[in-house]
């Protein structure tokens, strides 16, 4: 003979439904108010027929609210699905009319830490996106202005090559004239008697004497700095009255030929 003690009958265990579900079927089942509230024609579904005055007479009953858009979410975290888009009808496979023990098969839907991070990266992203196209923008505009400041150079650059090409041009006529050297000649003789002449004033006054400006010394002092190029220059100037060509020299140490 067995006398073991019996084993529990399967189901006692078993978790019941949460007062959420339990207090809508309650609701749902109460014939009373079905002109506000009631199951469908198939039993498996039901109907808030009007939502105001469920929100202000029925929920009040049950709940500790009266916000109609507070219970919708309640329904969709459990998985019930508004199935006509003219009326607010929900339903869910287990809550069926007449079938309260299936509400224990219901179960409130909980978003997974892997939801959550997925959902943390993707607003990471938003974020950094974000950030890309300002830093994008400035770059671009960056871009412009380089672009613009070498333009502005090249054409500088143009305008001093063809500066350049009109004073060596005007240069290579002057020498090629025949009374060029000539000039340049007389000029540098004139310059040497100048100096004897004032070496001999200094020799025979013995007196220091500071040079009024710098003039003819000039090349002695910048140890000849001033040189060939600048008697060029000079004797050119020089023919301007013979030849009515005038140069001068702009800001930048270009000469200006004008006939």
């Amino acid at each position: 003979m067995d006398y073991s003690l019996p084993t529990p009958l399967e189901g006692l265990k078993e978790t019941g439904p949460t007062p959420f579900l339990t207090k809508t079927y309650n609701i749902v089942d109460d014939s009373s108010t079905n002109n506000i509230v009631s199951w469908s024609r198939d039993n498996n579904s039901f109907i808030v027929w009007e939502p105001e005055t469920f929100a202000l007479v029925c929920l009040p009953i049950y709940f500790k609210h009266k916000n109609f858009s507070s219970f919708v979410r309640q329904l969709n975290t459990y998985g019930f699905k508004k199935i006509d888009t003219e009326r607010w009808e929900f339903a869910n496979v287990y809550f069926l009319r007449g079938q309260r023990h299936l509400l224990k098969n219901i179960r409130r839907r909980k978003t997974s830490s892997q939801t959550q991070s997925l959902e943390g990266e993707i607003h990471g992203m938003r974020r950094d996106r974000v950030a890309l196209l300002t830093e994008l923008v400035r770059l671009r505009r960056k871009q412009e202005s380089v672009r613009t400041y070498l333009r502005l150079m090249e054409e500088k650059v143009k305008l001093t090559e063809m500066k350049q090409e009109m004073m060596m041009d005007s240069l290579l006529k002057k020498i090629q004239k025949p009374g060029f050297l000539q000039s340049l000649r007389k000029r540098k003789q004139q310059e040497i008697e100048n100096r004897e002449q004032r070496q001999e004033m200094i020799s025979s006054h013995r007196v220091k004497a500071e040079p009024e400006e710098y003039g003819d010394d000039i090349s002695e002092h910048f140890g000849g700095v001033f040189g060939y190029g600048d008697e060029l220059h000079i004797a050119s100037t020089e023919d301007q009255g013979q030849n009515g060509v005038e140069t001068e020299m702009d800001n930048e140490g270009i000469w200006n030929v004008s006939c």
